[in-house]
């Protein structure tokens, strides 16, 4: 059940941030939703929470929790200055429609999103191990390694190419609006290469995890193989 509000959850991000193909009530609303799931989302993990200054600190963790916290930090602020520019769901309130309150607003759902890949890359190992048992796949073929490797690096490389032609860079440096989205030829190709870029920081941050797990593995209690109990 965690699991599938999980995936709901990406897939209301990757909707909700077509602001071109969804009219304003449903950005306002699936934005209000994603918010809800994400107390959710925080309220069945915060065990997390009251084990942040407990245990060893390595690299690995230190750049989780500061992913998270990032990401906490990203979702509030794009939930407030929501709440603050909003046109449907609180237009009865006299709140901000000044300039640099929508900037924010982009830059944190921006953020957030990059931040949001990055920690379902962390949690890779995991999210897969389940998957794989489930559907019982032997990760330790060598067939299956190479398609596994092949696969990772198409992702990455369509990835990047999806952040150019998607101008990622040029949003996060608030020289594109929500509006600004004219070349967009459907909503299926946006959800597409946005899943792809998500998918590209996701399979990066895995990769670089593998490679830290295996240069401290002498001080890092080893984690088993994701197709591994």
């Amino acid at each position: 059940m965690r699991n599938i509000m999980n995936l709901v959850m990406i897939l209301c991000i990757l909707v909700v941030m077509d602001y071109s193909y969804t009219t304003n009530a449903i950005h306002e609303i699936l934005g209000l939703f994603i918010g809800l799931l994400f107390i959710i989302h925080n309220a069945l993990n915060r065990h997390w929470y009251t084990a942040i200054g407990k245990g060893k600190m390595n690299i690995l963790r230190i750049l989780r929790t500061i992913t998270n916290v990032l990401l906490l930090v990203m979702t509030l602020l794009v939930t407030v200055t929501g709440v603050l520019i909003s046109q449907t769901v609180f237009s009865v309130f006299p709140l901000s429609q000044k300039l640099w309150v929508h900037q924010l607003h982009t830059l944190s759902a921006y953020l957030g999103f990059i931040l949001s890949a990055i920690h379902l890359g962390f949690r890779w190992n995991a999210l897969w191990g389940k998957i794989s048992r489930r559907l019982r796949i032997d990760c330790m073929n060598f067939r299956y390694i190479i398609l596994n490797r092949i696969a990772l690096l198409l992702l990455i490389g369509y990835g990047i190419y999806a952040s150019f032609i998607r101008h990622i860079g040029s949003k996060l440096l608030l020289q594109h609006g929500f509006n600004d989205w004219t070349a967009t030829p459907s909503l299926v190709g946006f959800i597409f290469d946005h899943m792809a870029i998500m998918g590209c920081y996701a399979a990066i941050t895995y990769l670089l995890t593998q490679m830290l797990q295996k240069q401290n593995h002498r001080h890092l209690p080893c984690l088993s193989h994701p197709c591994q109990k």
